[in-house]
């Protein structure tokens, strides 16, 4: 027995040093987009574990027995992070049974997306080969859908997969078409049961004792200013109606739009109020006849240049895997590269607390990168090389590339 635990622990020790060796690893002679703007030309980048420990022109320190990547021509960028879509919620749109994103009634805050997100999901990988790395899966329907969280898109289960827990919860607000002749009042209705809904919450969290009400408990953390309140609102009668309703009475709540169709024409009121927007897909025709029909791609420049904080994302699920080339579009119409890829890395991090963590590649944050062939926000010449989730190395076979293979094979390799 004593030599069997000894023998054991010899090779535990191998194991261990097996790790230990494999655990830094060199990347050099790419192009570096930091994602913070910076470009970093024939640049080199160290991983240690799950963090970036050098990022620079130059090694700053020895690595012995280090694992190194040459990845000359090449370019590399911080994971994507998809905004407002349901990912890992919804498999088949067709088949009911496999959509788990949406609950009966009309309030609902303490519905959470997180212990939802199924990690086996066959769209998740794909997403992974065009480069989303993270996802913000979030609950839809109702006036009040739940609370979103950040995960990752390669995971054993849910618990491993989350980043952030319930980093907000998502309000609907009302819109009625305005041919309705009832317009006005239905609206009104549907703005009083809100306000009506937060003033229980808000007196529910003064009493001392009060009998438990799973609604209004999931809202205390919001009321005291922690998480965000993600308005989903496009026209801007909306937008200006939700934006000042909790600027008077909530003032404490962090306020973020989303959607946002009708975004440029309130760009004073966003930047007075200092509201950030999740430009949701701008790859649409116009809302109105009398705008440009190229304005919903050139909305995200527009307010990035007047200092407003400007994330893009594409609701839906399978959707989300091309996000990279949304951001692109955008790059087209006015926003620099880097600023383009700043909308899908760092500012969506920075909207969800994380900064410090992911969106970026600078010293100390984890090791989730991204390295392309070409460049990532072109459709064209974008062919992902590698990537890493925390200083893992993911692959990136999924099933569509392999059913690519399969008829390439079949009918044009013989």
């Amino acid at each position: 027995m004593k030599y069997l635990i000894i023998i054991k622990s010899c090779v535990v020790s191998l194991l261990l040093s097996g790790i230990c060796a494999a655990q830094t690893t060199i990347i050099s002679g790419a192009t570096i987009h930091v994602g913070n703007g910076q470009v970093i030309e024939n640049g080199v980048l160290v991983i240690e574990k799950d963090r970036l420990l050098e990022v620079g022109t130059s090694l700053k320190n020895l690595y012995k027995n280090a694992k190194v990547l040459d990845a000359s021509g090449k370019h590399i960028y911080p994971g994507l992070i998809a905004m407002n879509n349901i990912m890992g919620l919804n498999e088949i749109d067709a088949v009911r049974a496999t959509k788990d994103y949406q609950e009966q009634g009309e309030f609902n805050p303490n519905v959470r997306s997180q212990i939802a997100f199924h990690t086996d999901s066959k769209i998740l990988p794909t997403a992974i080969y065009n480069g989303v790395l993270y996802t913000q899966a979030v609950p839809q329907g109702g006036v009040i859908s739940g609370s979103s969280s950040l995960l990752k898109t390669k995971a054993w289960n849910w618990e491993d997969a989350t980043v952030v827990k319930d980093d907000g919860i998502h309000l609907n607000w009302p819109q009625v078409s305005p041919n309705n002749p009832k317009h006005e009042e239905i609206l009104r209705e549907a703005i009083l049961e809100i306000e009506t809904f937060f003033a229980n919450a808000q007196q529910y969290q003064q009493q001392n004792k009060p009998i438990f009400n799973a609604r209004f408990a999931a809202m205390k953390d919001l009321l005291n200013g922690k998480g965000n309140l993600y308005i989903h609102a496009q026209e801007a009668q909306s937008i200006v109606r939700a934006v000042g309703f909790f600027k008077q009475h909530y003032p404490a709540i962090k306020l973020v739009l989303v959607g946002a169709s009708d975004a440029y024409l309130l760009i004073d009121f966003l930047k007075t109020n200092q509201i950030p927007v999740v430009l949701s897909n701008i790859h649409r025709l116009p809302m109105r006849n009398a705008e440009a029909i190229d304005q919903p791609y050139v909305t995200p420049y527009q307010l990035v240049r007047a200092g407003i904080k400007v994330a893009i994302s594409l609701e839906g699920s399978w959707e989300s895997r091309n996000l990279a080339y949304i951001a692109g579009t955008a790059s087209a119409y006015g926003l620099s590269r880097e600023e383009a890829l700043q909308s899908i890395t760092l500012v969506p991090a920075q909207l969800m607390g994380i900064d410090k963590e992911i969106g970026s590649l600078e010293v100390n944050k984890k090791a989730s990168i991204l390295i392309a062939e070409g460049d990532l926000l072109n459709m064209k010449t974008s062919k992902l090389w590698k990537a890493f989730i925390a200083g893992e190395e993911i692959d990136l076979n999924n099933e569509q590339v392999k059913l690519a293979e399969k008829y390439l094979n079949k009918y044009l390799k013989k």
